[in-house]
C-alpha cells in the first residue's frame, strides 16, 4: 500500500554494503506466556499485536489511544499463524504470532492513525563502548553484548541497522575518541562510503553503579540526541534506541487522513533520501502561509503532503518561490480527488 520511501541507490556515492539484506519484519511478534491455555493465548495475542502496532505506527504512545485499544481487543481476528516455542525456563513458553499486516495497516489508516512504511532507511551505527575492562569501537564483525542489545531493540521497532567494517579506511578516519567525545565531523565523513539513510552515534559507559547510554541521530543537516541510564547495559541501550525510533516514527509515519476543506496536495519530486525528506518537511512547515502540514504518501523520488493554507493555492506557490529549495513542476492529475500542485527539490 505504501510505496518505497527512499531510493538510496540514487545517492551519489555507491554504498560499500547493501542497505539491508531483507526488509524489516513488521507483522510478527513473540511474547512470553505462563501456559498454553486458551485464555492465556488470547491475552498473548493482545500483547503481540501491541508490539506490531508500535512497529507500524513508529510510536509507543499510540498504545494509549482509544482507537488502538479497540483494535487490540480484536487481535485474534487478525492472527494468520501462531505457534509455541520453548521459553527461558520450564514454567514459561514463548508464543510466536504472525498478523495480517495489510488488515492492521488499513484499520490504522481508516482510524486516522499513522502508519510507517515497511521500506525504512537503514541506519549506520557507530557504537563506542567503554568500561573498566575494555574500550572498543564495535564493527560489523564484532559479536558484542552492546551490539546485540541495540539490534534486539531495533528489530522490535522494525529498524534496519548497519555497522561499519572498521577496515583500514574506517580506522584512518574515525577513532573511539571521536565517537565517545561526540565529534561528528569525522564520523559523518567516514559514513558517506556506506550510503546510509541516517547515522546513529551511540556511546555506552558505566555511571556510578548504573550504565549510561547516549545516542545522536544525524540525517542531512538535522540532528537529535537522547540519553538514558539503566540498571544494566542492555536497559540503557534499549531506552535510547526506543527514543530514537519514536523520533523517526513521528517524522516519517504517514497518517490516515480525512480530506479537510481548503486542503491542497503538494507533490514534491527529487526526494531521494531521508535528508531530502526532512529538508522538504522543514521548508514547508516554516512557511507562514502553511497552517498545517501532514504527510500523505511516498513513492520513489516523490513525497506527497496534504497542506492547509492561509489564503489560497496561489499564495502557497508564491511563498515557495521566495526561497531556493523548491521550483514549480507540472503536477499529475488530482491525487485522491484533491487539487494537487507540483514542485521539485533543488540540489
Amino acid at each position: 500500500m505504501l510505496a518505497t520511501l527512499f531510493l538510496l541507490s540514487a545517492l551519489a556515492a555507491a554504498p560499500v554494503v547493501g542497505i539491508a539484506d531483507t526488509a524489516p519484519v513488521l507483522g510478527e511478534a513473540e511474547v512470553s506466556v505462563a501456559s498454553r491455555d486458551r485464555p492465556e493465548r488470547m491475552e498473548g495475542f493482545n500483547r503481540a499485536l501491541a508490539q506490531v502496532v508500535v512497529r507500524l505506527t513508529g510510536r509507543r504512545d499510540m498504545l494509549d489511544d482509544s482507537r488502538v485499544l479497540a483494535l487490540l481487543e480484536q487481535a485474534p481476528r487478525h492472527v494468520q499463524q501462531y505457534r509455541y516455542l520453548d521459553g527461558p525456563d520450564e514454567a514459561t513458553s514463548l508464543l510466536w504470532v504472525r498478523f495480517d499486516v495489510g488488515a492492521v495497516e488499513r484499520h490504522l489508516l481508516e482510524a486516522g492513525l499513522p502508519v510507517w512504511s515497511g521500506d525504512r532507511p537503514a541506519l549506520l551505527v557507530w557504537l563506542g563502548v567503554q568500561d573498566r575492562q575494555e574500550r572498543r569501537l564495535v564493527s560489523s564483525a564484532d559479536d558484542h553484548p552492546a551490539r546485540s542489545a541495540l539490534e534486539r531493540t531495533a528489530r522490535e521497532r522494525g529498524l534496519p541497522l548497519l555497522f561499519p567494517l572498521m577496515d583500514l579506511e574506517d580506522q584512518g578516519r574515525v577513532t573511539l575518541a571521536d565517537v565517545m567525545g561526540g565529534f561528528h565531523e569525522p564520523v559523518m565523513g567516514a559514513s558517506r562510503r556506506y550510503g546510509p539513510g541516517g547515522v546513529l552515534v551511540a556511546r555506552v559507559q558505566p555511571s556510578g553503579s548504573r550504565w549510561l547510554a547516549r545516542m545522536q541521530l544525524y540525517a542531512g543537516e538535522e540532528s537529535a540526541q537522547w540519553q538514558s541510564e539503566g540498571e544494566d547495559q542492555d536497559a540503557a541501550i534499549a531506552s535510547v534506541m526506543h527514543q530514537a525510533a519514536d523520533h523517526l516514527g513521528r517524522r516519517l509515519a504517514v497518517a490516515g487522513l480525512q480530506v479537510e476543506r481548503g486542503g491542497v496536495m503538494v507533490s514534491v519530486g527529487g526526494v531521494d533520501s531521508l535528508a531530502d525528506y526532512l529538508r522538504v518537511v522543514n521548508y514547508l512547515g516554516d512557511m507562514a502561509v502553511v497552517s498545517r502540514l501532514r504527510p500523505h504518501g511516498l513513492t520513489p523520488d516523490r513525497a506527497l503532503f496534504l497542506v492547509q493554507v492561509r489564503g489560497g493555492v496561489r499564495d502557497l506557490e508564491r511563498a515557495a518561490l521566495l526561497g531556493s529549495t523548491l521550483v514549480p513542476e507540472a503536477a499529475e492529475a488530482a491525487v485522491d480527488g484533491i487539487e494537487t500542485i507540483g514542485f521539485r527539490l533543488l540540489r
